[in-house]
């Protein structure tokens, strides 16, 4: 897996664009000379939709700049739209720390102290599902794809906050811990059906970023997915699975992890480890949206 994934971001995601192209004519995109009506993609999430990186928000701190976080799965997926339509608006309504109840009820306690790339037309202390179902409301048909990452925050609650990267502990949670996600992101998908009955809804599952050093993550990590594959089963929408290309099994794990996250900064570094992608991971993220995306008609229908 790692060679083929190399180490430059930049090749890689030259490679992803040459790759979009391709498809683009495979998919047989609309005839010259057809008006199409403009078009937006929005995302849903929490920092991996944001574009989130811990080592950009210590150098930016405390002036914040969302325009700063511009490698996200979000923007390179957004880029490759952009090849079939320049018209294309991209709203990110990603808010780091979102959980699946902070999605649904409100706040999202990133945005009552920092911007986002696109501020929730409530206020800071309204829901990004609100904000969602308002855009979906105003723009109607003209939203499609809608991509989602959440539910990573409600694991991590467990993982490291109730159970302190115990085992054990992590394995006696997860049932109710799944049965949670499962809940929410069934209310979430529900909604965003509703307002959008014919757009492309892909939602993006979980990888494991502690690796092989958490015994037993990665079998709860696929079993999560599995419930979450499930309940964006019942509404249509697509599932993007990055646990096998993030967590491949046996002597592969380790230095794919320190490839695709921030999880293994330099020994002279004074970074601490951080759980979100580099930028080839977030990169690679997207890669995985796309190929979800390519299996539904084009957008632009």
């Amino acid at each position: 897996m790692l060679s083929l994934l190399g180490s430059p971001a930049r090749p890689i995601k030259g490679a992803f664009v040459l790759l979009a192209v391709l498809l683009a004519v495979l998919l047989a995109a609309p005839s010259a000379g057809a008006s199409k009506p403009p078009h937006s993609y929005l995302a849903l999430g929490d920092s991996l939709a944001f574009g989130y990186q811990q080592a950009k928000f210590n150098r930016l701190f405390p002036n914040e700049d969302p325009a700063a976080f511009d490698t996200g799965y979000v923007d390179d997926f957004g880029y490759v739209l952009h090849l079939f339509d320049h018209k294309l608006q991209v709203v990110n309504d990603g808010c780091p720390g979102e959980t699946t109840d902070s999605f649904i009820n409100g706040p999202c306690r990133y945005q009552l102290a920092f911007p986002l790339h696109h501020p929730y037309a409530g206020g800071p202390t309204s829901s990004q599902l609100s904000d969602a179902l308002a855009y979906l409301q105003a723009n109607g048909n003209a939203v499609n794809p809608i991509t989602l990452d959440i539910g990573a925050n409600d694991a991590l609650g467990v993982t490291e906050g109730t159970c302190k990267l115990e085992p054990t502990c992590i394995g006696e949670h997860a049932p109710a811990l799944f049965a949670h996600i499962a809940s929410n992101l069934g209310l979430i998908l529900a909604d965003l059906r509703s307002g959008a009955p014919k757009a492309k809804i892909i939602v993006l599952g979980l990888y494991n970023p502690f690796g092989p050093s958490l015994a037993g993550a990665d079998e709860l990590t696929a079993q999560l997915n599995t419930v979450m594959r499930q309940v964006a089963s019942s509404v249509g929408a697509r599932f993007a699975d990055p646990l096998p290309v993030f967590n491949p099994p046996g002597p592969r794990e380790q230095p794919t992890i320190c490839l695709l996250t921030n999880m293994c900064p330099p020994p002279t570094s004074t970074e601490s480890p951080d759980i979100h992608p580099t930028d080839l991971g977030y990169a690679v993220l997207a890669g995985l949206v796309f190929r979800q995306y390519v299996f539904g008609p084009p957008f632009w229908r």
